[in-house]
């Protein structure tokens, strides 16, 4: 006892003479004659290449808050009722809060109909407990804009701004919204209105300040052209339209305010070849005007319907399977041909009664809309991996002349210094376009729950596999498991391509070839272009060592919680494989 109690004091003198030589160095710099500093914006960080120049919309609260946080604002939802407005909408609120109460009433109503099942009971409250936490994880953003880029405070967003934001249930008709591209110059007026901007706490789909730059004012301006000619960006040379896509994370802080100016059209251009009306022109184009006119050749092209149909098509057998259920169980397929379709009904729905018709009814309305907003979440979500995947399409045509011309975008060669951070630029800027955090909470949502289902299948397939089939609770679980494994793998796929376009040092090999025939055509720039072909070896290698391989769960997960759910649900379906197999097989060793 003396010996631990000797320690805990010279472990505490210890910490008392540390603090004490801590704060001796904060007072001698303190002390220490300062003078003004500013950052170079000219110059680029490793962020650049990595692709998180532009800050991430971070959660105000861990994920164990923020999920006790929905789900007792699904549980509690009357007395919430104001949040959910100022969250979503007025007329999205009440219909929540319809769904709500029937809900209650479906429960009040499930002891006294016999005929009910447990799966048509929890699962219409499983999803709107699920609907509520994701929405609630969403929309809970915190600013990571400094204090200091505005004088002006503000504790919150208006209603307004925040049901704009806050509802990914309304996510396509937000990106629907569109504004002009044109050429703008930064003076105090726009900063000003940048800086007050700033001072609003960030929501999850904040992208004013870059509509704000590509909206601006109309002018002319000049700009220094490379080596192979001039270039003057005219006023009658018309951008494409700009559409406002829904984007989570470029809510900028000070420090990228400024490498925003030093990459606006006033400052840092580069020489860029466009095509109007099938005639070769030049212009002098910033970052954010080249990424404009990808926005908007994005925007033109058109999305699939694939996945929104077979949402739709799951849907409708989640809501038809208990009925479909009942029926297979009832029916006799002797007398198949002696029945008439209302003696089919009658064992697909139950004898009439006017309890067990309303509590049908509210569970099939409640099952329609929740699984409906759900899978239409995930098409939400496929449509933005779409939408990722042909900004990485077009980014990779840039430096193709015949490919730019197909795409209509503009085309410049990586023959300089300034147009290799220029191409840098552009792409850690279109890496981050588009709704990134808000996806991300969708697509890991998706992920734990496909997790959970199939856990729940294999405990159940080794507890009861000769009567496996016989409960609906398992049909149901069945159809929800292949319905999003389907779409994981289309998630997985889309985003291990737009990962691989970004990765893709072809174009930069491309461009080094291009630099030694121009070496041989004009040996006289031979120093020049030595000096551009190993900056481009040097971002090659950059690249390669920053790049990291496409991950499916995009939230950041507790390595301890991530270990433990990948061991327990791997060892359920390492027992499964194990008893059909015959050997054993430990699915938990494999390294992910």
């Amino acid at each position: 006892h003396n010996h631990k109690t000797m320690a805990r004091i010279a472990w505490y003198q210890e910490k008392v003479r540390h603090a004490g030589f801590t704060d001796n160095v904060m007072r001698g710099m303190d002390c220490k004659p300062k003078r003004s500093g500013h950052v170079k914006p000219d110059l680029i960080d490793v962020d650049l290449v990595r692709g998180s120049t532009f800050g991430k919309a971070k959660p105000d609260s861990p994920w164990t808050a923020l999920t006790r946080k929905g789900l007792v604002r699904v549980l509690l939802f009357p007395f919430f009722f104001q949040w959910w407005i100022q969250v979503t909408s007025r007329s999205i609120s009440t219909c929540i809060l319809l769904l709500y109460f029937m809900q209650v009433a479906a429960a009040m109503l499930y002891v006294e109909v016999p005929a009910a099942s447990a799966s048509e009971q929890l699962g219409p409250m499983c999803l709107m407990l699920l609907l509520g936490t994701v929405h609630c994880q969403i929309v809970s953003t915190e600013s990571n804009r400094s204090p200091s880029v505005s004088p002006v405070s503000s504790s919150s967003t208006s209603p307004a701004r925040r049901r704009r934001y806050g509802s990914y249930f309304l996510l396509f008709a937000q990106e629907e919204s569109s504004g002009g591209a044109k050429d703008t110059k930064v003076n105090p007026r726009e900063v000003e209105h940048l800086r007050i901007e700033g001072s609003r706490p960030a929501s999850d789909t904040d992208d004013t300040m870059w509509e704000d730059l590509l909206q601006g004012p109309d002018s002319a301006s000049t700009g220094s052209s490379d080596s192979e000619g001039e270039g003057r960006y005219c006023p009658g040379l018309t951008l494409p339209p700009s559409t406002t896509l829904s984007s989570d994370d470029e809510n900028l802080q000070q420090g990228q305010l400024s490498w925003l100016q030093a990459c606006h059209p006033s400052r840092d251009r580069v020489s860029a070849i466009i095509w109007e009306q099938g005639e070769c022109k030049k212009a002098d184009m910033s970052v954010l005007e080249i990424s404009g006119i990808i926005l908007t050749r994005v925007k033109v092209v058109e999305q699939g319907m694939g996945y929104l149909a077979l949402g739709g098509l799951v849907t409708a057998t989640l809501v038809l399977l208990p009925f479909g259920f009942r029926l297979a169980q009832r029916l006799d397929m002797t007398r198949l041909s002696a029945l008439s379709l209302a003696e089919l009904a009658v064992m697909a729905v139950g004898p009439p009664d006017a309890k067990t018709y309303a509590f049908l009814f509210i569970t099939t309305v409640e099952r329609l809309c929740l699984t409906g907003i759900f899978f239409f979440m995930m098409c939400v979500a496929e449509r933005t991996y779409k939408q990722r995947l042909v900004f990485a399409k077009l980014f990779n045509h840039i430096t193709s002349a015949r490919k730019a011309k197909k795409s209509e975008i503009p085309h410049f060669r990586l023959k300089n210094v300034q147009n290799i951070k220029m191409w840098l630029s552009l792409r850690s800027f279109l890496k981050r376009r588009g709704p990134q955090r808000s996806v991300d909470v969708i697509v890991s949502s998706i992920f734990l729950l496909a997790l959970s289902i199939a856990f729940i299948l294999c405990t159940q397939l080794l507890n009861s596999h000769h009567t496996f089939l016989d409960s609906e609770t398992n049909w149901e679980l069945m159809v929800w498991g292949s319905s999003l494994i389907l779409f994981l793998l289309r998630l997985a796929t889309l985003g291990s391509e737009t990962n691989c376009k970004y990765s893709n040092v072809s174009v930069l090999l491309t461009e080094q070839i291009n630099l030694y025939l121009k070496m041989e055509k004009k040996p006289n720039k031979k120093e020049n272009l030595n000096i551009v072909n190993n900056v481009l070896k040097l971002a090659t290698k950059l690249m390669k060592e920053l790049d990291t391989p496409f991950r499916l769960l995009g939230l950041t997960v507790n390595p301890l919680i991530y270990n433990i759910t990948r061991v327990v649900i791997l060892s359920a379906v390492s027992a499964v494989v194990s008893d059909l197999l015959g050997f054993n097989i430990r699915l938990w060793k494999i390294k992910p």
